[in-house]
């Protein structure tokens, strides 16, 4: 994948969210500091999954009032279900 994404930085950075959101969606491991530091659509993408820590995260210090709110309404939606 490096040489596929050699010379083009937006392939480079799409890769990464890709793996980013994968270990996310997988529970594998992962750093908040990655999450925080995504892009904006990744962060509302990731505000909408079953990953309880990173929407509790992004509710918390998502980089936009809108992935903070929706991160939240995932939350209360969470909490209903159980």
């Amino acid at each position: 994948m490096d040489r596929a994404t050699t010379g083009s930085p937006f392939l480079a950075e799409r890769l990464r969210e890709w793996a980013l959101l994968r270990a996310i969606t997988l529970e594998l491991p992962w750093q908040a500091g990655d999450l925080l530091a995504a892009s904006h659509r990744l962060q509302l993408i990731a505000a909408t999954g079953t990953n309880t820590q990173a929407v509790e995260i992004l509710a918390e210090a998502g980089s936009t009032r809108r992935i903070r709110n929706t991160a939240r309404a995932t939350l209360r939606g969470h909490r209903a279900e159980s």
